[in-house]
């Protein structure tokens, strides 16, 4: 085909569902000697198919070609979109309050510039979607509340510009979404996100469009304990997955993470055992069984299987995931954090390029991390009886209380002796005696 048809069949497959086909548009753009503003249209489409399905590093990918494509034409209006978008992006793959503040003043400054354009179309849709990155990127840096401003203002826009029934009412209403669960007003998350399916099914039928609106409402629905609306929404999350993606997708696996929970929560063992095996099963034929993202569904399956009462196998599936953080802490900087003895500096969040060994920002989450993990496994061996694998298994490092500031910074405190003396106490095992205090 022609190449200058590549960027129009883009959207046309985009329009029927066809996202598989669409993203092999975007790799063969590259191949080809599609004019840049064509190429660039091309993978902004494919960007935002990635981010419908939470695939952030893959809308990123996407972003950076096109981004170097953009530059060429400094501050032109597919620059600026180009560079909202990515700065929303980045700012979710950092998860790094410091990172995310860069990029939401970057992104006020696109803003400024974007007001400034002449009244129009191209400049209404790209002063709706400005202000949706820029809120976007605004909750990654924790201005939830500022957020939450330029969202509203978004979805007011988008209602009197082209009615509250219109497609350009989705993204805003899963952003809103996206801020009232932050702000931990499930309700109204559960209200915005209900509104943009209702939307999404008015204007695209069967789409895959649906799916994110659907993923919003399942969460929001766990959150308001309405647990058969969530399993309902994942159940057709996985038919529309299945049939225009894909199992083997990151949007997936978080599907199945949350009927796990929704059938945790409704006492459902067989079902969320049933599950969250799936769910682990198809993330190591995905990533691998030693990637750090098998942390999560480790523990899951460990919790339901202490639910169950097999003990047992919940502890082998607990210390697979406590051998995952322990690796992955070694490899971010952190120091063996079994053995070695806690850093005597605490990073303050006034001094953030503060970085000695176990200090770094990267590492400190995993800390946490590996804090729970340790509390969650040796809760299970207690269960158990076996607090003398409890005594081996906790290193000197672990501390009986720690702090965790909402940027992710740990600091670890003396005393496991005392914490191993609490957590004895305050289990009672059935069908056991308590362990030994003294």
């Amino acid at each position: 085909m022609p190449v200058q048809s590549l960027s129009s069949d883009c959207k046309k497959l985009y329009q029927l569902g066809k996202y598989k086909d669409c993203l092999a548009l975007a790799e063969l753009s590259k191949l080809t000697g599609m004019p840049a503003a064509e190429q660039i249209e091309v993978l902004l489409m494919a960007a935002r198919i990635k981010r419908e399905l939470t695939d952030w590093q893959g809308a990123a990918g996407y972003l950076e070609r096109a981004a170097e494509l953009s530059a060429k034409n400094k501050d032109s209006l597919q620059d600026l979109e180009v560079t909202l978008v990515l700065n929303a992006v980045r700012a979710k793959l950092s998860q790094d309050r410091l990172t995310a503040k860069k990029l939401v003043h970057q992104s006020e400054l696109i803003f400024n510039k974007v007001k400034l354009l002449d009244r129009g179309k191209e400049y209404d849709r790209l002063y709706l979607l400005a202000l949706c990155e820029l809120g976007m990127t605004k909750i990654t840096s924790q201005d939830v509340e500022l957020a939450a401003q330029n969202l509203r203002v978004a979805s007011g826009f988008a209602a009197e510009k082209y009615g509250a029934d219109s497609v350009e009412m989705i993204y805003p209403l899963i952003c809103l979404a996206v801020v009232h669960a932050c702000e931990e007003k499930h309700s109204l998350s559960l209200a915005m996100a209900r509104n943009a399916a209702q939307v999404a099914r008015a204007n695209f039928g069967k789409h895959p469009i649906i799916i994110q609106p659907l993923y919003r409402l399942a969460q929001a629905a766990i959150r308001c304990n309405m647990f058969e609306m969530a399993l309902e929404n994942c159940r057709q999350m996985e038919g529309k997955i299945e049939e225009f993606v894909g199992e083997e997708s990151d949007i997936y696996l978080d599907v199945l993470g949350m009927k796990t929970a929704a059938f945790m929560f409704l006492v459902d063992w067989p079902s969320a055992e049933f599950v969250a095996s799936k769910r682990l099963k198809l993330m190591e034929k995905m990533r691998g069984k030693d990637n750090p993202k098998l942390i999560d569904p480790l523990c899951d399956l460990a919790q339901v299987l202490v639910s169950k009462g097999d003990k047992e196998r919940a502890a082998i599936y607990f210390t697979r995931a406590l051998d995952l953080v322990s690796e992955l802490s070694k490899n971010n900087g952190f120091p063996d954090s079994f053995n070695a003895a806690p850093p005597k500096e605490k990073i303050g969040i006034d001094d953030p390029q503060a970085s000695t060994a176990g200090t770094r920002l990267t590492g400190s989450s995993f800390c946490h991390l590996e804090s729970q993990l340790n509390a969650r496994l040796s809760e299970c061996y207690v269960w158990q009886g076996k607090i003398a694998d409890v005594a081996t298994m906790l290193p000197a490092t672990y501390r009986n209380s720690h702090t965790c500031r909402v940027d992710g910074i740990v600091s670890i405190i003396d005393g496991i002796n005392k914490y191993l003396l609490q957590r004895a106490r305050n289990l009672e095992p059935p069908d056991m005696d308590p362990p030994d205090q003294d």
